[in-house]
């Protein structure tokens, strides 16, 4: 039974608040710029994070002033590898819900140095807007709906992110502008990994990670803190469906308890397209996160962000 529901709905290394100002700084005008870029020309403004394969900082581009934040992996294999696969990814998407790479040092280093990544900035993840700024819930339809349209435009490359999370979601609060970053894990989409005892690709832990977020977005809190996605059976979810259709009393299981929860807080359509990405599987499903973004749920949305300027990408040079 679960077929005739909505198929595939959705369908680095540090949080995103590592990649975080607003977007109109960030945009370069490269009609204008010189076609290279060195590392001289940034001036370090302040230090955003770090993590196991390097830090981030905050720095302004002398020659034109804008802010961006910039990425140094370190010199070692496993900060290489991480590195390349994010400039790899990021040179194949080119949409408004993902970061932008503006330079990058791959190619123009020796190799002892590290890797540079010069990227859009942003002022926050989407974990720290949701405890920080009110407006952020009341936008929650919005930010969920541009999400999709980012992991739409990363699945239909084939791609997978394998990362999505809060810290991993950048978002303006001033104009609820939102990118997903962080692509240091992505792999191609229909590569599977053994995990508890069932074999998901690509695609489905995206479209169970974007679930998550919805949960936690709504309720606060982490829906993977009750019950694990991807050992949910389509037989248990099945079940789970029936009884739900028919009126009959929800199992006191961790999914049992938080539809029980999100009942009080998200409409109707809310909840189907909740059950709907829950009742899908591993098996394909690139054009899901497409698919998803013409749920009822989603209907007469606003656009958030301001229309963007798409920059070039250039090399940034030592």
């Amino acid at each position: 039974m679960a077929g005739k529901y909505l198929k595939h709905l959705l369908l680095f290394f540090l949080s995103a608040s590592a990649i975080v100002g607003a977007v109109d700084e960030s945009v370069v005008d490269t009609d204008k710029a010189s076609e290279y870029y060195k590392e001289k020309d940034y001036e370090k403004l302040d230090n955003i994070g770090f993590g196991k394969f390097g830090t981030v900082s905050k720095v302004r581009e002398k020659k034109t002033g804008k802010i961006y934040a910039l990425k140094t992996f370190g010199s070692g294999p496993e900060g290489y590898e991480h590195a390349e696969r994010e400039i790899n990814t990021l040179e194949q998407l080119d949409h408004k819900n993902v970061i932008k790479m503006i330079a990058n040092s791959l190619g123009a280093r020796s190799k002892e140095d590290p890797v540079h990544i010069v990227l859009e900035y942003m002022p926050c993840d989407l974990k720290y807007a949701a405890l920080n700024h009110p407006e952020i819930k009341e936008n929650t339809r919005e930010i969920l709906h541009h999400i999709l349209e980012g992991v739409a435009h990363i699945h239909s490359k084939k791609l997978a992110h394998n990362d999505l999370s809060l810290k991993n979601i950048l978002i303006d609060p001033a104009n609820m502008s939102v990118k997903i970053c962080d692509f240091g894990n992505c792999h191609e989409g229909g590569k599977e990994e053994y995990l508890l005892g069932v074999f998901i690709d690509g695609y489905y832990k995206d479209v169970s990670s974007v679930v998550d977020l919805m949960v936690h977005l709504y309720l606060g809190k982490s829906m993977l803190e009750r019950v694990c996605l991807r050992r949910i059976s389509i037989g248990k979810m099945e079940r789970f469906l029936k009884t739900k259709r028919v009126g009959g009393v929800l199992p006191q299981s961790g999914l049992g308890m938080i539809y029980r929860e999100m009942e009080g807080v998200v409409t109707e359509n809310g909840l189907d397209l909740f059950l709907k990405a829950l009742a899908t599987k591993n098996r394909g499903g690139y054009t899901a996160a497409a698919s998803a973004q013409e749920h009822p749920f989603f209907d007469g949305i606003r656009e958030l962000g301001p229309p963007t300027k798409e920059p070039k990408q250039r090399r940034l040079l030592n």
